[in-house]
């Protein structure tokens, strides 16, 4: 029997705008979300955003451009005209280039200062061949009271780079917050350092004794142990001690020391004697992006309600059992309740 070998499945690919390799990190530049730019045009006043919308569906009204020497095709919607006093306008020929020139005046001028070259309006429809328009650009306007009006730019390479780097030298980048994005914290309640062979031997009913941390103590750690905090447990409330702060600018994390020693023992120390951590981790919660950021001394966070009692057991992020915290003298440990040597 022959079998037929399986092409690449690609859905909807005759519907897929297509994007020459080579131009990927000029199209990247070109469409990297930016600030409001503000301005005049005609007389009103108009804002633009950058790269804000896909092509507009209305075709409109193609017009040639030249930035230096380099051509670049523009697409205004009938909407844009209307406002510009130029809905009736011919714009093909001379006079109605001309006359597109002057009402754009107020954005032309501004742009040559600052690209150093002139920026033409030209009759000719021909110069657009001169160069292939490799590379497209949708930006946002609104004149005065109007509503959003898409104008499309088709760019020749030379155009794209030197728009580019207008955007980056005279337009700000846009912050990316992501106020509502959820990211998940642990809370740990403790830890113990062992070794390979002693995780190993450990089984449901052994008691491990945990370093010493101040009573009522845990911390609060974000997914990747990239930020943490010091807290407070009471019930399922976690009162913050101090703000979040990056973990690798904790005088007491010992995770670089531990991480140079492992690396000076090398293959030369047995396995069985690689240190790892065991963490007990007494809860979780999810916050967002915008609430992270304002927790701070004194913060109260409230935890998920836990499925079960007592503390999950985590080893290098992974869960390895259960046990439950127990006062040893004047310290505390962890009695194994369920446990599965990773």
């Amino acid at each position: 029997m022959t079998c037929l070998e399986n092409q690449p499945w690609t859905p909807f690919a005759a519907e897929l705008s297509h994007l020459d390799p080579q131009w990927l990190a000029l199209h990247n530049r070109l469409h990297r979300q930016r600030q409001l730019w503000t301005g005049q045009c005609a007389g009103l006043a108009m804002t633009v955003q950058w790269s804000g919308a896909v092509q507009s569906a209305d075709t409109g009204t193609e017009v040639a451009l030249i930035l230096g020497d380099a051509p670049i095709k523009m697409t205004l919607p009938a909407a844009a005209l209307e406002l510009l006093g130029l809905r009736s306008v011919d714009l093909a020929g001379l006079p109605g280039a001309m006359l597109l020139e002057l009402a754009l005046l107020s954005v032309i001028e501004p742009v040559e200062l600052l690209a150093g070259v002139p920026l033409r309006i030209v009759d000719n429809s021909a110069v657009l061949d001169t160069q292939p328009l490799v590379l497209n650009l949708t930006m946002v306007i609104q004149l005065a009271q109007g509503g959003p009006l898409s104008v499309a730019l088709q760019l020749s390479a030379v155009a794209a780079t030197l728009l580019a780097e207008l955007l980056e030298r005279h337009a700000t980048p846009a912050a990316h917050p992501l106020p509502a994005l959820r990211v998940p914290l642990t809370v740990e309640s403790g830890e113990a350092e062992l070794s390979v062979a002693e995780l190993r031997s450990l089984n449901p009913g052994d008691v491990v004794m945990l370093d010493h941390w101040p009573d009522r103590q845990a911390r609060l750690v974000l997914q990747g142990r990239r930020l943490q905090a010091r807290a407070e447990l009471h019930g399922n409330t976690l009162t913050l001690l101090e703000q979040p702060i990056a973990l690798n600018l904790l005088k007491e994390d010992d995770m670089t020391g531990s991480a140079e020693s492992a690396a000076s023992q090398s293959l030369d120390s047995p396995l069985d004697d690689l240190p790892l951590k065991l963490v007990c981790q007494v809860g979780s919660v999810e916050l967002s992006l915008a609430q992270l950021r304002e927790l701070g001394t004194g913060s109260l966070v409230q935890l998920s309600p836990q499925l079960h009692d007592g503390v999950d057991l985590m080893v290098n992020g992974r869960r390895v059992g259960q046990g439950q915290l127990v006062k040893i003298g004047d310290g505390l440990g962890v009695r194994l309740l369920s446990f599965a040597t990773p």
